[in-house]
């Protein structure tokens, strides 16, 4: 009868590890199914690069048809909403962004057209009230005399 040869701890477990991480490997881990709402929904917060007034949902140009599988893509791998809107900002900086960030001197592009409004307002009420002339109430002045 043989003998069967002595295999080493280490040569075994490096050997089932290398079958487990193969099997894993070779299966994909489930991507997360990513509907065409959830894509367009991060796409029609960027600008189209090469359309003016466009967003990437609404051009048909080819670069925006690569942004829009980059985000599909992003999305499957598990990256959030904002992950994918800051790496599109590093690429192409903030002009990407259809809204701008509400931080640092891009509050004064939000708070301007209230305060235009305001100061509008403000003007309006002003002239209303200076215009309206000032009407004397007349007394009977002969009742104050007898």
């Amino acid at each position: 009868m043989r003998k069967l040869p002595f295999l080493p701890i280490p040569f075994v477990f490096v050997c089932l590890l290398i079958i487990f991480i193969s099997f894993f490997s070779s299966t994909s881990f489930a991507l997360k199914p990513v509907s065409n709402d959830q894509v367009n929904a991060i796409a029609g917060q960027l600008r189209c690069p090469t359309c003016q007034g466009l967003s990437v949902k609404d051009s048909q140009a080819g670069i925006s048809m690569n942004m829009k599988a980059t985000i599909r893509d992003m999305l499957e791998k598990g990256k959030s909403k904002q992950e994918i809107l800051a790496f599109f900002q590093e690429k192409y900086g903030e002009w990407i962004l259809r809204s701008p960030v509400k931080s640092g001197w891009n509050w004064i592009l939000w708070l301007a057209p209230f305060a235009f409004l305001i100061v509008v307002a403000g003007f309006i009420i002003y002239f209303i009230y200076k215009r309206t002339p000032s009407v004397p109430i007349e007394e009977d002045t002969d009742d104050l005399l007898d």
